[in-house]
């Protein structure tokens, strides 16, 4: 794993040497640089395969082409064999060198040979051309921006506070993207002028001009009738099997980051199968009771498996890590679980410099509860008239339930559009209150229905129709944006890389192409996961039901938390931005507002006040210290 940027156009050293190594975190091991003329290529390596022979840049043998790369190619054993049969040949034994080999070979087309996590760019100098790849899932993170005749591309985006003539400004229009989501989904940043190569996409540079274009993209559907769970389960099994003993090549320790959900139970399952010693396991809890915690769950499972299991209990309290997370982030995501998993990775790395974690098994498998939720409230909206729906609502609200279950019956049985729905069961924060809490300066643009909207675009033909819906709706955006950017920004932070093989590319195009009823058959539960690891994974394992892991934001944001986040969000430099609405957020902070359902709107905008003081008003040039 490494960080990677570049510039084509007017570039010095000591610029390229700047940019490269504020990414130092992304690989400690070493760096390399290659300019030319009009061309600089810089690399922080992170030593994974080939400790010595795979430094970068890495050209092919007349120095014609020349890459940088960051990710692992999980069959580049196989592409090398096919590779050196055809003449070519090879000085080490990284799996960055096939890159250079495979694009004499096959050109731009090279891509889709390609198994594994990946974003690169590889300098033709023959042609005069950058080309720029990111994997098809989004694992792993590319900017890039034009400015003053020069092009520039990174792994982070604060790589391009170092080049002449660029500063940190904020993006208005994607002000509403962020309080909305609780992160910008691609290819907008809130840095203005800044974005991100969509996933599955590549870039070229040349003659001037900047061209953006699809190589991949998955569709989802019915597309083998007549599979039954049984079949799906056992074929599922065995290609996952395969991709878990792909995803443990390397030359270093391999560890898991265990949660104890069934996720990342059946990757550790996978990989102690696949392993002659002990399987190194991480797991993170809170100093406080019930869903905070998963320990002991985490710990049935590494006992099933007799993995060499480590624990970190962590206590409530974030401040002191907060600013400097938010330097590593780039942009605000404001998941609370970054905290968790950015202590866990920094945990882990005592041990191991590389884990595989469970990413990716929801929006694989369809397991958010949520759209079983949203098939419901789509049938009800057919067959009950609204009057009678609005009836049973009154009925709910008065009934002694949680406000949790009075919110998702809420979001069932009200008259509301899908976008309108779907906002409601993701939104950081709730529509109502997000244009209150905006300025008026800042208007509520309506960016985030617009996103959304082409996913329901004629309104859903009926209720099972909708899962496919969302399903890719959070592959394109929560995934890659939120899960993925949270995963790669603070195991980078840690300089620890993060496998995910729940999102090999073959697997999840297996998963898209089986029936919906085996994809989510009993609702959300998973059941094609759970039966190919029956007689694998405890029973305990397999019977619980879905828990997202709990960060305590609200104990947080209103009890050791409760005066830094005032200090933050009601300070002068908060209010002189202009982007909300002073008095509106100091009522929020106020201790009778401050009910548990506000502790996520809280933690958003306490992010977006974060990342503003690191990038707006300080330089972005360093982290925090």
């Amino acid at each position: 794993m490494c960080g990677i940027c570049g510039v084509v156009g007017p570039v010095d050293r000591q610029v390229l040497e700047r940019m490269t190594e504020v990414m130092v975190h992304r690989g400690p091991d070493d760096r390399g640089l290659f300019l030319g003329e009009g061309i600089g290529l810089g690399i922080q390596r992170l030593s994974i395969i080939d400790l010595r022979g795979g430094r970068q840049p890495l050209s092919n043998e007349d120095g014609t082409l020349t890459v940088v790369f960051n990710g692992e190619i999980y069959n580049h054993r196989e592409l090398r064999s096919r590779l050196e049969s055809r003449g070519h040949r090879f000085t080490s034994r990284s799996d960055t060198e096939v890159l250079v080999h495979l694009y004499e070979e096959y050109g731009d087309a090279s891509v889709h040979v390609l198994e594994g996590m990946f974003a690169y760019a590889l300098w033709d100098e023959r042609r005069r051309r950058l080309l720029l790849v990111r994997d098809r899932l989004g694992i792993k993170p590319l900017y890039y921006t034009e400015m003053g005749g020069a092009f520039l591309f990174a792994s982070e985006a604060k790589a391009f506070l170092h080049y002449p003539g660029f500063s940190a400004d904020v993006e208005h229009d994607a002000l509403d993207l962020y309080l909305a989501l609780q992160y910008v989904p691609g290819p907008e940043t809130l840095f203005r002028g800044v974005r991100k190569l969509p996933p599955g996409h590549l870039l070229i540079v040349q003659d001037g001009r900047v061209s953006v274009r699809r190589y991949w993209d998955l569709v989802l559907g019915d597309f083998q009738p007549g599979t039954t769970l049984d079949e799906a389960a056992e074929e599922f099994a065995a290609l996952f099997r395969e991709t878990v003993q792909r995803h443990l090549v390397s030359d270093v320790p391999v560890g898991a980051l265990l949660s104890g959900g069934v996720d990342s139970s059946a990757v550790v399952a996978m990989m102690a199968a696949a392993s002659d010693r002990p399987v190194e396991t991480f797991t993170v809890g809170f100093e406080l009771p019930g869903r905070h915690n998963e320990l002991a769950e985490a710990g049935r499972v590494a006992r099933r498996f007799g993995t060499a299991h480590h624990e970190l209990l962590l206590k409530p309290d974030a401040a002191g890590l907060l600013a400097n997370l938010a330097w590593h982030m780039d942009e605000p995501v404001a998941d609370s679980a970054a905290l968790p998993t950015y202590l866990i990775c920094r945990f882990a790395r005592q041990t191991v410099p590389v884990v595989l974690t469970g990413e990716g098994g929801d929006e694989l498998l369809a397991g958010y509860p949520r759209y079983a939720w949203f098939a419901i409230a789509k049938r009800l909206q057919r067959w009950l008239p609204a009057t009678v729906r609005e009836r049973i609502l009154l009925l709910v609200r008065l009934a002694p339930l949680n406000a949790r279950y009075k919110q998702a019956l809420d979001n069932v049985l009200a008259e509301r559009s899908d976008v309108a729905r779907h906002l409601r069961w993701i939104g950081a924060i709730e529509p109502s209150l997000r244009r209150e809490i905006l300025a008026p300066a800042v208007k509520d643009n309506g960016a985030a229905e617009a996103r959304i909207a082409p996913y329901f675009a004629d309104g859903g033909r009926g209720s099972s129709d909708v899962f496919h819906r969302l399903m890719a709706l959070d592959i394109h955006t929560w995934l890659v944006d939120d899960i993925l950017t949270k995963m790669d920004k603070m195991s980078m932070a840690a300089s620890v890389e993060a496998r995910v093989p729940l999102l090999d590319h073959r697997l999840v195009e297996f998963v898209a192409s089986l029936p919906l009823e085996v994809k989510v058959k009993n609702l959300g539960s998973k059941l094609l996961l759970k039966r190919a690891m029956a007689g694998v994974l405890p029973r305990a394992t397999l019977r619980r039901r879905k828990q997202a892991f709990q960060v305590p934001l609200d104990e947080w944001v209103s009890g050791s938390l409760r005066d830094f986040v005032r200090d933050v969000l009601l300070s002068r430099r908060s209010r002189d931005r202009g982007w909300l609405a002073a008095d509106r957020v100091e009522r929020l902070l106020s201790a009778r507002a401050m009910a548990p359902r506000y502790g996520q709107t809280v933690w958003t905008l306490l992010c977006l006040e974060l990342w503003a003081q690191a990038f707006l008003d300080a330089d972005g040039k360093r982290a925090i210290k």
